[in-house]
């Protein structure tokens, strides 16, 4: 009944600060593919720019809704959000179960702590992306292993289960957080079952990995996802520049703030296993805790070092969610700190909620910028769009062809690569540009007499110059995005080609 009532009679400006932009690339995708579209987010361009078991979960999802109505965007991301406090009730669920094997009689002590650093790092974000699901995923995980642990009864077959559901929900887990899981379990388990799930496992996770990236050539051409061969800067490392990055005011507070809290998190839970008194009360499954925090540390680092894009708000997620496990296994050690803890956590809560959620109108004006697109282009006219084409393309119900490429096709990026992105437009009939500038950011619409030049992207994106005459300018409209630590305003622009 809550999720209902959080779902469907809250104000939507306000449900809509939950997501990324990203988040309606899966949703727009996912509907498309759930109408008989294929894997398509503009119609045009067929994509598998995504991590696939979210993708297929949303596509079945929308395909059942679509027997019972018509689509409207507003109301498919109430159900989204309708199926994310579901999966986060249960995975609070599940939490409570695991303190309820491992700490029986601390376990309401437990989720209680747990909960405000949930509701903080994990379901106060990125509704319609797959961070919910690995977080379930992982809290079975951690439930089947605890289960082990006290009964030593073998569930090896679930658990290869969802390590391949791991691996589908983020196919980038398969050389970071999957092997060190695999590798802890190994170690933690009995003998008499540790070798045939390290066997078993090992073979799941190749067969999924076979069938997976054979089914990525086979459909279209490329083993691997046209998001991951713009992002992976291989052999090339990006580490300094992305630390860079990482400091800038959007990224300090966020996704740099808990690469280091997963890190003190781990350190010192390293220095109490060091102390006789300490490493006594710890339990494996604390140490099988510790494995995953690593692994999901291993993750965070591997992006930073060769992910062109650095990490995304979404990649923290995870970590800070396993991290704040452990966090709180050693704040039960001190009976002192619990309440002050308590205290900390919830006022934290409160206080992130408060200014990112409830006064916090993020994707308002773009929300507002693609209901106007809607009502003054057709169905069938095809917008070209760099920034912010997920938000634009799923609430205006055109088709927005997403510039970044990240859920665009490969021929895409052929052209982009070769810096012809002319002749790309041109191919595919593009109608119109839109895209926004800033006032405090990069983003700047240059006048110069009867001409429009976005500059940030003229001669530096596709080799395309982004000139447009003032007469072809269709529409302009206010532009501001309102962050707590990083705000700014402009125009939004509407250029026919």
């Amino acid at each position: 009944m809550s999720g209902l009532l959080f779902s469907f009679l809250s104000p939507f400006s306000f449900l809509l600060e939950f997501a990324n932009d990203d988040s309606f690339y899966y949703l727009k995708t996912a509907y498309n593919f759930s109408n008989g579209n294929g894997s398509t987010f503009d119609l045009v361009n067929f994509t598998n720019g995504y991590h696939p078991l979210w993708f297929f979960l949303l596509s079945l999802y929308f395909f059942i809704i679509n027997n019972f109505t018509n689509f409207s965007p507003e109301l498919y991301y109430r159900m989204v959000v309708l199926l994310t406090f579901v999966i986060c009730s249960i995975t609070l669920f599940v939490q409570y179960r695991i303190a309820k094997i491992n700490l029986p009689v601390q376990a309401t002590k437990y989720i209680l702590l747990f909960s405000p650093l949930y509701l903080l790092f994990v379901f106060t974000r990125d509704f319609g992306m797959e961070t919910h699901l690995i977080c379930f995923i992982i809290s079975v995980y951690i439930l089947l292993k605890s289960l082990e642990m006290v009964s030593q009864v073998s569930h090896t077959n679930l658990k290869c289960l969802l390590l391949g559901c791991l691996l589908l929900a983020r196919i980038d887990f398969l050389i970071t957080v999957i092997p060190v899981i695999i590798t802890v379990d190994f170690f933690t388990s009995n003998v008499n079952i540790r070798r045939k799930f390290f066997t078993t496992s090992s073979i799941v996770i190749l067969i999924i990995a076979a069938i997976y990236f054979s089914s990525n050539y086979y459909f279209f051409g490329h083993i691997m996802t046209v998001s991951s061969q713009i992002k992976n800067s291989f052999p090339e490392t990006v580490f300094i520049k992305n630390l860079t990055v990482l400091t800038h005011s959007g990224t300090l507070t966020n996704q740099f703030a808990k690469t280091i809290y997963c890190s003190l998190v781990i350190l010192i839970f390293i220095i109490l296993m060091s102390i006789d008194k300490y490493r006594n009360r710890f339990k494996n499954v604390d140490l099988f805790i510790l494995g995953i925090c690593s692994g999901a540390l291993i993750f965070l680092i591997f992006n930073i070092a060769l992910n062109k894009h650095s990490l995304k708000e979404w990649y923290v997620a995870f970590p800070a969610f396993v991290c704040s496990m452990l966090l709180v296994r050693m704040i039960l050690l001190f009976k002192n700190i619990y309440y002050p803890a308590l205290v900390i956590f919830t006022a934290a809560f409160i206080y992130h909620f408060t200014i990112t959620r409830l006064n916090n109108p993020k994707w308002q004006n773009t929300y507002e910028y693609a209901k106007q697109i809607q009502k003054i282009t057709e169905p069938d006219d095809r917008i070209f769009q760099i920034d912010l084409s997920g938000i634009v393309g799923y609430f205006s119900e055109r088709k927005v062809i997403n510039g970044d490429g990240l859920i665009n096709s490969f021929e895409y990026l052929e052209y982009l690569n070769r810096n012809d992105l002319k002749s790309y437009l041109k191919k595919m009939d593009i109608d119109y540009y839109s895209t926004h500038s800033t006032n405090k950011g990069d983003f700047k619409i240059e006048k110069t007499g009867k001409l429009f030049i976005d500059s940030y992207y003229a001669n530096n994106f596709g080799g395309y110059p982004f000139e447009f005459p003032e007469s072809n300018l269709k529409f302009r409209f206010p532009y501001y995005y309102y962050f707590a630590v990083n705000s700014d305003s402009g125009e939004w622009y509407l250029f026919e080609f």
